[in-house]
């Protein structure tokens, strides 16, 4: 097949098209600046706050005209030298040379590894998967788990529970006022409202142990949990389900971060590993800027100002605003902000998935489902001396498949920190090489002789 390989050197590139992407890009165009947009998805908003996007941002969007150009269905699927970006985007390769650049890359799903996690009927937060009658429970920890249910319950399926790892008594009520604000489909007093005119329960401190089925989920098995989330002997359950809707958070999507060389340090409130960045949304590469749940896992109306301040500080590094002009322009967005960050900081630190979750896994437990990579194989790679996620994928091919170790790398972590007694931190993150996701054989041809 033929690939026409096109080169671009627009003043800003902004690399994801959710909230924080969005507002960044606004915010440049409104400096006079021409912003160029690149998104994987046909619409805009983002996989998990679209009704963010809807709200007010798609307006702002189409208000700035041509001052934002969108390339809808482009993947970037790496970053050379820096600051090249490579992109797919229909019939054409392209290699894109900003002035700067915006990362706005959001966050994937945490996996979680049990028992009987990849059956048929087992889904990491899909609900559209879930069929109306169905009896489903939802478990993990953090604030999506009472949006999921409550999207469930609206879509007629039969909510038995809802499952948080999380201590008891200590959530929602442990947060601050912008609690609300953190909801990923509205406000989040409605979710609530719909679980309890549902009558569905909702139990703290308390995990699915295993998932039981055939061809598909047809009961599971809960425990109690401590403060460390270790399983608590002789508190097991049993429930009758068609269906288990995981939800465990999220995890940031660093890997276009790491590609261009910019520092990382390792924040479980938000979510993992996350780029080092500035006031202003910088990395420590200059001219490189990482907003949103890819810069700290932490909701649609974070996301959106921390985009606002990095489109506002990129205008003023490329002499469209006087350093002035942009400190006034960003005050407002630095105060909001701040106030939001409190409340992260907050429910980060009560969802954190901790150590003792690692003692629900079983030898059987598939770890990599790409791969096919048990707990068992894990193990016998970990008493032959493997000590880091690079030596496990060389040594068990965990990570190594399409998903290329977003799935299970997380959760490799926390089993060789478990098995390791060393501190999660302690624990890099996969080395990335290109292409971060997959692209046809013949894009890759199309590259130049030097970023090859």
């Amino acid at each position: 097949m033929w690939t026409l390989l096109m080169t671009f050197t627009p003043q800003i590139a902004v690399v994801g098209g959710g909230p924080a992407g969005l507002a960044a890009a606004i915010e440049a165009a409104r400096a006079e600046l021409t912003a160029h947009l690149y998104d994987d998805r046909s619409a805009l908003g983002g996989p998990a706050y679209g009704h963010a996007a809807k709200s007010t941002l798609l307006a702002e969007l189409y208000a700035a005209g041509s001052r934002v150009v969108l390339h809808h269905r482009a993947t970037v699927w790496g970053i050379f030298e820096q600051r090249t970006l490579a992109v797919w985007e229909g019939d054409r390769a392209e290699i894109v040379r900003p002035e700067v650049m915006v990362l706005a890359t959001g966050a994937h799903d945490r996996s979680v590894p049990v028992p009987g996690w990849t059956l048929p009927g087992v889904t990491g937060g899909e609900t559209r998967a879930v069929k109306p009658g169905q009896r489903v429970l939802v478990a993990g920890a953090g604030p999506l788990l009472p949006v999921l249910a409550s999207r469930l319950v609206r879509a007629g399926a039969q909510v038995v529970a809802v499952l948080d790892a999380a201590p008891s008594g200590r959530m929602p009520r442990a947060l601050p006022a912008p609690w609300n604000e953190w909801a990923l489909s509205g406000h989040a007093t409605a979710d609530w409202d719909t679980l309890r005119a549902a009558q569905v329960p909702f139990v703290e401190s308390r995990a699915v142990a295993r998932v039981v089925g055939d061809e598909t989920a047809r009961e599971v098995v809960t425990v109690a949990l401590d403060g460390d989330w270790r399983p608590v002997r002789g508190s097991e359950e049993k429930l009758e389900v068609t269906a288990v809707c995981f939800s465990w958070g999220s995890v940031p999507s660093i890997q276009l971060s790491q590609m261009c060389g910019a520092e990382h340090h390792h924040a479980a409130e938000l979510g993992g590993w996350v780029p080092l960045v500035s006031a202003e949304m910088e990395t420590t590469v200059p001219g490189i800027f990482s907003v949103g749940d890819g810069a700290g896992v932490g909701g649609a109306a974070l996301a959106v100002l921390e985009g606002r301040i990095a489109g506002i500080a990129a205008a003023a590094r490329l002499g469209a605003l006087s350093p002035g002009a942009a400190r006034s322009r960003s005050r407002p967005h630095r105060a909001a902000l701040a106030r939001l960050r409190k409340s992260r900081e907050v429910l980060g630190r009560l969802v954190a998935a901790r150590p003792g979750l690692a003692e629900l896994i079983t030898p059987d437990t598939m770890i990599c489902p790409c791969e096919g990579t048990t707990a068992a194989r894990v193990d016998q790679a970990l008493d032959e001396g493997v000590g880091d996620l690079g030596q496990m994928k060389r040594m068990t091919r965990a990570g190594m498949g399409e998903c290329q170790g977003r799935m299970c790398s997380p959760a490799l972590a926390h089993l060789i920190a478990h098995r390791r007694g060393i501190p999660l931190e302690a624990i890099a993150p996969p080395s990335i090489r290109p292409p971060v996701t997959p692209v046809p054989i013949h894009v890759l041809a199309t590259l130049p002789d030097e970023q090859t």
